[in-house]
């Protein structure tokens, strides 16, 4: 798998984010963590610390995922939602809620195992997604499964890629009855050309179903949809990611 420097989603996976009605999109910090192997046992436990810590300083919620069997192994996506970049000019999303000997002695233990570490900042297309009804969270469906498309440099590649999901994948999505469809984009920290669309699973064995949404396009919108592939993507993988609700903080549920 292609290191993704980008952290969580999918993160994805931002269910429950202050935006306003008028908003398309809700901002996320995501932060991209490989750690060594045989650390885990180390870093998961400040890691959990240090969730607490951000959003004790602020952040709204802490969301950690980790990898699930299929993918690259010892990764870790972090996933700060935010509603505007002004909150970095007001010093929040940090560790705040920590002294600065709290935050040296955190740092000392979380530190260490970290292999790679890389931010960046992404937006969920609120018009493009399917958001699950506030009642469920990230903890009622825990497998998160990624589509990663890195998109063809172009003008225009990118907006027309988007504009292909809004004609294609997502009426399929909406009459497939999946239980979330979010589709992400790079902000800033990564490349312009990604996109990420996330599902949502309850559990491994709904793999050995059929796709759902591929199964909901007709005749027309499969055509399309193939076509849209082959224009405007240069690369594409899968993987799947487990929300870690023993690791997360999130007062919002």
């Amino acid at each position: 798998m292609r290191a993704f420097t980008f952290t969580l989603l999918a993160l994805a996976t931002i269910p429950a984010l202050s935006q306003t009605a008028q908003s398309k999109t809700s901002n996320a910090l995501l932060e991209e963590t490989i750690i060594q192997s045989g650390t885990a046992s180390q870093f998961e436990p400040a890691h959990k610390d240090y969730c607490a810590a951000v959003v004790k300083g602020g952040a709204p919620a802490c969301l950690v995922f980790s990898t699930a069997t299929f993918g690259q192994s010892g990764l870790y996506f972090t996933l700060l939602p935010f509603d505007s970049f002004v909150h970095y000019d007001q010093g929040k999303y940090t560790d705040k809620g920590l002294t600065p000997d709290e935050a040296k002695a955190l740092s000392a233990r979380r530190l260490p195992p970290i292999a790679s570490n890389h931010e960046s900042a992404v937006a969920l297309h609120r018009d493009l997604s399917i958001l699950p009804p506030p009642t469920i969270t990230n903890a009622d469906l825990p497998l998160n499964f990624f589509t990663e498309y890195l998109i063809r440099p172009g003008a225009d590649n990118l907006k027309e890629f988007l504009d292909a999901i809004a004609s294609y994948i997502l009426p399929a999505a909406r009459k497939s009855g999946v239980a979330a469809f979010e589709v992400f984009t790079t902000t800033v920290g990564e490349s312009p050309e990604r996109v990420l669309i996330v599902t949502r699973l309850k559990n491994f064995a709904q793999l050995d179903q059929p796709d759902p949404i591929q199964a909901s396009m007709g005749v027309v919108q499969r055509g399309g949809y193939g076509s849209m592939i082959v224009h405007y993507v240069e690369h594409s993988e899968t993987y799947i990611m487990r929300y870690r609700a023993d690791l997360s903080a999130d007062p919002r549920h």
